[in-house]
């Protein structure tokens, strides 16, 4: 009985093995047309767009470099102005120190204060216009230098003890060397000539004879 049942199975494994399908190959791709062909030689691999370069400078960097050279040739010649100017203005500080540090109680101060007041103007106005000013003259001269009057006691003390051996009072003497420093600080080319400058004193000498 048992070899019947082995003849069995072994009789429907070959029906079943006739009937399944035999494998077949895969079809076979079809041959590209020439217009294919052509359209596929066309293609090319993507390309990355190449770097953009910092040269040529774009016309925003040409502007600011510009600018930056024209700030830095403005602070240059400002730079430069301030220095002349204050190397002009050093004889101010030397000639105001000198003011100050005079004694009033020493004997010919004015004659003291009118030196450095010729000396600090001859820096500015040269020696022939300066010092051949004297009296009146000399200080309508100052007065014109600085658009301002000088103090009549300052005026006193300058055309009263300059050429004498009397001391002049400590209030003028005061007034003097406050009149001189406030002129070594302030003092600028007068807006007249000298002539023009000079006229109302030689008036006031002719009427005066």
């Amino acid at each position: 009985m048992m070899t019947g049942i082995m003849t069995s199975v072994m009789t429907v494994g070959a029906a079943l093995k006739q009937a399944s399908p035999a494998p077949q190959n895969p079809p076979a791709p079809s041959p590209m047309s020439p217009e294919m062909q052509s359209l596929l030689a066309q293609l090319k691999d993507i390309q990355e767009p190449a770097p953009i370069g910092w040269w040529p400078l774009a016309p925003g960097w040409w502007m600011l470099a510009g600018l930056i050279v024209a700030l830095l040739f403005a602070a240059g010649w400002l730079l430069l102005r301030l220095r002349k100017k204050r190397r002009r203005n050093l004889y101010r500080a030397e000639g105001e120190r000198l003011l100050r540090a005079l004694d009033l109680d020493a004997p010919r101060v004015v004659e003291q204060i009118n030196i450095l007041l010729k000396r600090v103007a001859v820096v500015t106005f040269g020696r022939d216009t300066c010092a051949p000013l004297t009296g009146q003259r000399w200080i309508t001269f100052l007065e014109s230098a600085v658009d301002e009057a000088m103090p009549e006691a300052a005026r006193r003390a300058l055309l009263e003890s300059l050429y004498s051996d009397a001391n002049a009072a400590q209030a003028d003497l005061q007034a003097l060397r406050d009149f001189a420093i406030d002129w070594t600080r302030k003092h600028q080319h007068p807006q007249l000539d000298t002539a023009k400058a000079t006229a109302p004193a030689q008036q006031a000498e002719a009427e005066h004879v």
